[in-house]
C-alpha cells in the first residue's frame, strides 16, 4: 500500500515538472541525487566528474522530463540519462586525448604555452587507463554485443550507420546497445 502511494506521490511531482514547476524539479533532486550520484560514481571513479556528470543528468532529465513515459521507474529512467552521460563523458575524454596528443607533435617545437588550461600527466594517464578499461570491457562482450559497442561507445557512429555497417535493423542495434550499456556498467561496477 505505501508503495503505491510513494509511486502516486512521484507520478504528481513528474506531472508537475512538466509544468515546468520548479519546487516539483528540486524535490525530485532531493529524493534521487544520493544515488544518481552513487550510480554514476560506479562508473566514474572521479569523485568531482562523478558530482558533474550527476548534474548534468539532472540537467538533461529535467530537460528533457515531458520525454518519460509513466509505465517506466522514474529511477530507471534517470539511471540511463546517467549511463549515457557518463559514456559521453569518456568519449568526449577520449576525443580529447587524441587531439592533444596530436596537437602536441605538431605544436611542440611552435610554443611551449596554451591558451587552454593543459591537463597534468596524471589526468592523462587515468584517462588512458579508464579508455583501456573500457575497451577491456567491451572486449569481454558476448560477440553480438562486442562490436556494436565498439562502434557505439568508442568511434561514435549513430545507430543508422552501425546498422549499416553491420548490416542489421535499427531496431536491432538499438536493442544491442541498451544490453551492451547495462552489460559495460555491471562490469564497470565490479
Amino acid at each position: 500500500m505505501v508503495k503505491v502511494a510513494v509511486h502516486k506521490d512521484e507520478i504528481e511531482l513528474i506531472r508537475l515538472a512538466v509544468r515546468n514547476d520548479q519546487s516539483a524539479f528540486f524535490r525530485l533532486f532531493e529524493r534521487y541525487s544520493d544515488q544518481v550520484y552513487a550510480f554514476v560514481l560506479g562508473i566514474i571513479p572521479q569523485p568531482q566528474d562523478a558530482e558533474d556528470i550527476c548534474q548534468e543528468t539532472f540537467d538533461k532529465a529535467f530537460r528533457n522530463i515531458s520525454t518519460y513515459r509513466e509505465d517506466w521507474a522514474f529511477s530507471t529512467w534517470l539511471y540511463k540519462i546517467a549511463q549515457n552521460t557518463a559514456f559521453d563523458f569518456y568519449r568526449k575524454r577520449i576525443a580529447n586525448i587524441s587531439t592533444s596528443v596530436a596537437t602536441s607533435a605538431v605544436d611542440y617545437s611552435e610554443t611551449t604555452e596554451s591558451l587552454e588550461p593543459t591537463r597534468s600527466p596524471e589526468d592523462n594517464l587515468i584517462t588512458q587507463q579508464t579508455f583501456e578499461q573500457l575497451i577491456k570491457a567491451i572486449k569481454g562482450l558476448d560477440i553480438k554485443y562486442r562490436k556494436v559497442a565498439e562502434l557505439r561507445f568508442i568511434h561514435d557512429y549513430a545507430y543508422e550507420e552501425i546498422a549499416k555497417e553491420l548490416d542489421l535493423p535499427v531496431n536491432t542495434v538499438k536493442t544491442h546497445i541498451n544490453r551492451a550499456r547495462k552489460l559495460l556498467a555491471e562490469k564497470w561496477k565490479s
